[in-house]
């Protein structure tokens, strides 16, 4: 996962479109497994999001695979192929709760986040720290609120040492890494233009889908339940969880895994 401590962390933010971070990892495949052979590839959130380009730009080594959480979501809505940018998407209605995103893609918002400190307040936001009285500070809509960091109690989710382990791995290389993350939609839009002219994409391998549905304000089913159009093989498994769902109900994952595993041929 290019720009997370461990990985490197080039100045371009073209490196993380997603067609490059797809041929990263079938380079990586291609070291680790011999030529013609197929793996399985999963993830989860931006792992769930490379999974669906890996199968996409590099089909022909992917045998099957599964995300947890974050569905297949075309980059071009409606019968157009017009760009339509993320700011719009969320001010019309369409994905209102992916405000975040547009907080998260802000190059401002590094400058709140660079010591390790504010680092380490900042995960602990977004992995579920809340005031006293019950008070998030990250909302899908708005993203993260740095007036209430400092007031937080732990996460619920990651212990303090998790947290604190973290910290000092985002430390290394800054967080300019894992924001690039959120700033290369137009440029993911361009490079599967061609896809579109060609009519749509449809995935032929076998494919889980482990929605949460626990976080329905940020993928509500109505964004998922069209999936299978992009599908020629497709089985949902919905969990009874929040966003972090391996985490949170990882008995679940590994059973829903450990079923579907032996119906691949």
């Amino acid at each position: 996962m290019l720009g997370y401590a461990g990985t490197d962390s080039p100045c371009s933010v073209t490196h993380w479109a997603r067609k490059e971070l797809a041929a990263d990892m079938a380079d990586l495949i291609g070291q680790l497994v011999p030529r013609g052979e197929q793996v399985i590839v999963g993830g989860h959130d931006w792992g769930a999001g490379l999974t669906y380009k890996v199968a996409l730009w590099h089909p022909e080594i992917v045998k099957a695979f599964f995300t947890i959480a974050i569905p297949y979501i075309p980059l071009w809505l409606g019968p157009t192929m017009k760009w339509v940018d993320m700011l719009d998407l969320v001010e019309n209605g369409t994905f209102p709760t992916m405000g975040y995103q547009l907080q998260f893609r802000d190059e401002a918002l590094e400058r709140n986040v660079t010591s390790l400190a504010q680092i380490r307040s900042f995960l602990n936001g977004v992995y579920g720290g809340t005031t006293s009285d019950g008070k998030g500070a990250f909302s899908p809509q708005n993203g993260v609120d740095f007036d209430i960091l400092d007031q937080l109690g732990p996460s619920p989710l990651v212990s303090s040492a998790d947290i604190d382990f973290y910290a000092k791995r985002f430390h290394i290389n800054g967080m300019r890494g894992p924001f690039n993350w959120y700033r290369t939609r137009r440029m993911d839009w361009e490079d599967e233009l061609p896809f579109l002219k060609n009519g749509s994409i449809k995935y032929k391998m076998p494919v889980l889908f482990m929605p949460a549905t626990k976080e329905p304000d940020t993928m509500p089913p109505d964004i998922w339940t069209d999936m299978g159009d992009y599908f020629v093989s497709l089985k949902i498994q919905e969990l009874d969880s929040n966003h972090f769902a391996h985490w949170e109900a990882a008995d679940k994952v590994n059973e829903a895994l450990a079923t579907w595993l032996p119906t691949l041929q």
